[in-house]
């Protein structure tokens, strides 16, 4: 059995956040703090067509312009034969077939194939004078059809945009497995003989990831050393390092990413864009130093976008309400590039969580990903998992109007026994802890789900609809499943831990060092976290997939035993003891009433390894190499809608989530609360809009572009329900995606039972929606 267990680590030295106090006196570091004096302005013109053939670019006027140091088009950059800025990771799809992957240009060549697509590049002495300069430009354009709805693009007769993807299929996908198709037929058999099938269609509209920070990059070029520098914001600099080095083709010894504070990630500053590679190469090409800074309205248009799909579930039950089977067919936006893993979101992503805290015998999901005349799409915070939560809640509550069953009650005979775990799912996937049905009842509990009735009788009196809606998730966190960390003593009683994984907000020098500390048994102000400095510290896969609490923590806590291993051999040398008797212990070896202190043996053993006593130091590099984690939880929202005209209010939401061992109560509360924002942005109001006919964003700015406000999002009640992971060093599981991915099913589900029966609702639910589904009575 997987009790729920106060798995909480006792950091008896936490002092609090201790990147706080330089956020809160304004002396943090962001992109453009990082401006060196003297250095260029850059700007970039941008395609006003969402699909056209360039016919000629005339820079004359903006070379003559005040204070222009250059202007870069294709064509200037066309003899360093630059590779694609981002191609798809090439996992096999339906028969085996991998991902087309266009070449993806620095600078628009022949075509432009999105609003915001880069044609030039402007630098001057400053910013301003280069965007002036920027209007200048004068390009030729020979507009084509565009077409940016995927189902559009996937319709016969439809634009193409790359002839070696027919039908603007980047991708066909289907998971598990089944080369003698006999899981199908099963599936199929299991769908014949149900007594019920509960169907939904459904949308996961697209987002824009509007961080607080826009990106931001600044260039340069050291010709003696020959090495370029790129400072720009990331959620892990080895990353971006790799995939410009592949863009630029060099060396990754070549290029050094630095990283300071960043202002929001999400997914979206993980990847490689072309403006990193232009300004690169201006750098070089001028010898002098770029900066570049974009605007809120670029940001909407050259930042990868997130979700964009559409799915049709299916789910078989018995008689008595038990699952069956369960069957999705997607289609996802990928938008006119392929960008690294935005296929894993239409994909494994999904099949990686499903089905989720549910015992589902058989299952099966089939989707396509496909190219439009639109912002490329990748991973935004949580990435598949808030799809796959989002289809199985939905279509559980149709099956409970279906069966005439509660939605709770439905839930409960569903979930995976505690006994059943290690769970082994039909994609493949292995739960190895939780327990869903404790978890669940505690939600519940929580909610007071059973006093329901009572506040909607209540609430008929004051004239509001009231609902309430769950939202069970849980979610395939991790990712790559390697992760390093190194571990220093840089004298004066200190300990560095370098680190791979690049914060934005995830205080990972708190939590980290709070990791090292405690498990060294030695003052937490004793230690200091690096990052963000791609020649100074470890690669690593960066902070993305909920896998850093994970995967860094586990990588610190195997090199720290192994230092404790490294400095049990050289105090047996000190103490004149055998290894086997050497203790460790708050910070120090000992034997008997011997004893010398963990910086008293690391000194002494710098001192060994220099005279060739011993091969190394007490330094140490080290790492982890561990499965995926299970993140799971139930949120449980509570509305009241006013009928005339469509508004709501969430009058209760309670959060109820095992993200394996605490690490940090607060920190870990807090991502919940983000978390929860975005996922209930994505579900009341913010969408991102495209013309059909001239594939223009209609929603290009905050005006148009409805992000969730404090009055909108509701106090919380946020409980810890831990079952240690067993699977990693720490018992630690994901919890950055959580918020996101149980919010939208518990939102929209409260509001559809608020609604009169039979009454249809998808994302956004905005009061007019709401309105216009009132009127379907």
């Amino acid at each position: 059995m997987n009790a729920p267990i106060a798995h909480k680590a006792d950091f008896a030295t936490w002092k609090g956040r201790i990147e706080d106090d330089a956020l809160l006196r304004g002396s943090g570091r962001f992109g453009d703090d990082g401006k060196p004096a003297g250095a260029l302005g850059a700007a970039f013109v941008r395609s006003p067509h969402a699909f056209a053939r360039i016919l000629r670019v005339d820079t004359t006027a903006a070379k003559a312009s005040r204070d222009v140091v250059a202007v870069f088009t294709a064509a200037d950059l066309a003899a360093n034969h630059y590779h694609s800025v981002s191609h798809g990771h090439p996992i096999p799809g339906r028969g085996g077939k991998l991902p087309y992957s266009p070449h993806r240009p620095v600078l628009a060549e022949t075509r432009v194939l999105h609003v915001g697509d880069p044609v030039a590049l402007v630098i001057a002495t400053t910013a301003a004078l280069a965007q002036d300069a920027a209007e200048k430009v004068a390009v030729d354009y020979e507009p084509l059809t565009p077409v940016t709805d995927v189902r559009a693009a996937a319709a016969a007769g439809a634009p193409q945009l790359w002839d070696e993807a027919p039908g603007n299929i980047g991708f066909d996908w289907t998971a598990p497995a089944d080369p003698d198709g006999k899981k199908n037929a099963a599936l199929e058999k299991a769908f014949t003989e149900a007594a019920h099938v509960a169907r939904v269609e459904l949308v996961n509209q697209r987002l824009v990831a509007a961080s607080l920070e826009p990106r931001t990059a600044t260039a340069s070029y050291d010709g003696e050393a020959k090495q370029y520098v790129l400072r720009c914001g990331s959620q892990g600099v080895a990353g971006i390092r790799m995939g410009m080095a592949e863009v630029m083709g060099i060396k990754p010894d070549e290029l050094r990413v630095l990283t300071d504070d960043v202002g929001g990630g999400f997914g979206m500053k993980a990847s490689t864009y072309p403006e990193y590679a232009a300004l690169l190469h201006a750098a070089r090409a001028l010898g002098k130093t770029v900066h570049w800074v974009s605007t809120r309205s670029e940001a909407f248009v050259s930042d990868n976008q997130g979700r964009d799909s559409f799915w049709t579930v299916e789910l078989a039950l018995n008689s008595r309400g038990r699952f069956l089977a369960l069957r999705v067919n997607g289609i996802g936006n990928l938008g006119a590039y392929f960008t690294g893993v935005a296929h894993f979101v239409f994909t494994t992503h999904v099949s990686g969580c499903l089905p989720t805290v549910y015992d589902i015998p058989l299952a099966q999901v089939n989707s396509r990903c496909v190219f439009t005349n639109t912002v490329p799409t990748g991973p935004y915070r949580g990435a598949g998992r808030p799809e796959a939560s989002y289809m199985l809640e939905r279509v559980i509550d149709a099956a409970a109007d279906l069966t005439g069953i509660d939605a709770a009650e439905l839930r409960r005979r569903n979930l995976i026994a505690a006994a059943k775990i290690p769970y082994v799912t039909p994609f493949g996937s292995t739960y190895d802890s939780g327990d869903f049905p404790a978890m669940f009842d505690r939600a519940v509990t929580l909610a007071d789900y059973a006093g329901f009735r009572e506040r909607k009788k209540a609430a008929k009196k004051r004239g509001k609809l009231r609902g309430i809606g769950i939202g069970c998730y849980l979610e395939i966190a991790g990712a790559f499943p390697e992760e390093a960390a190194r571990i220093t003593f840089p004298g004066g009683g200190k300990v560095s831990v370098s680190i791979g994984a690049g914060a934005s907000g995830q205080a990972h020098r708190t939590v980290f060092g709070a990791v090292a500390a405690h498990r060294l048994g030695i003052a937490a102000s004793a230690v200091d976290v690096t990052s963000g400095d791609s020649a100074r510290d470890v690669p690593g896969f960066g902070a993305v997939a909920s896998r850093s609490a994970t995967m860094v923590g586990g990588a610190i806590a195997n090199t720290v035993d192994a230092v404790i291993a490294k400095g049990k051999r050289v105090a047996a040398m000190l103490l004149q003891a055998a290894e086997g008797d050497v203790a460790y212990a708050g910070g120090k070896f000992s034997v008997n009433n011997r004893e010398l202190s963990l910086f008293e043996v690391a000194e002494r053993a710098a001192e060994l390894a220099k005279q060739g006593v011993i091969p190394e130091s007490l330094d140490t590099k080290g790492g982890a190499k561990l499965p995926p984690t299970f993140p799971n939880g139930c949120h449980i929202a509570e509305v009241e809608i006013d009928p005339d005209s469509g508004a709501f209010e969430i009058v209760n939401y309670t959060a109820v989530g095992d993200s394996g061992t605490v690490l940090d109560d607060i920190i870990v509360e807090g991502q919940v609360h983000g978390g929860v924002a975005q996922g209930l942005g994505q579900a009341m109001g913010e969408s991102t809009i495209y013309d059909d006919a001239s594939g223009q964003l209609v929603s290009g700015s905050f005006m148009d572009y409805a992000m969730p406000r404090a009055d909108t999002v509701p106090p919380m009640t946020v409980e810890h329900f831990a079952v240690a992971c067993r699977t990693n060093p720490l018992g630690v599981k994901g919890t950055g995606e959580a918020g996101t991915t149980a919010a939208p099913p518990a939102l929209i589900n409260a509001l559809v039972d608020a609604l009169p029966a039979g009454a249809a609702l998808d994302m956004p639910a905005t009061p007019e929606r709401i309105w216009k589904a009132l009127q379907q009575r």
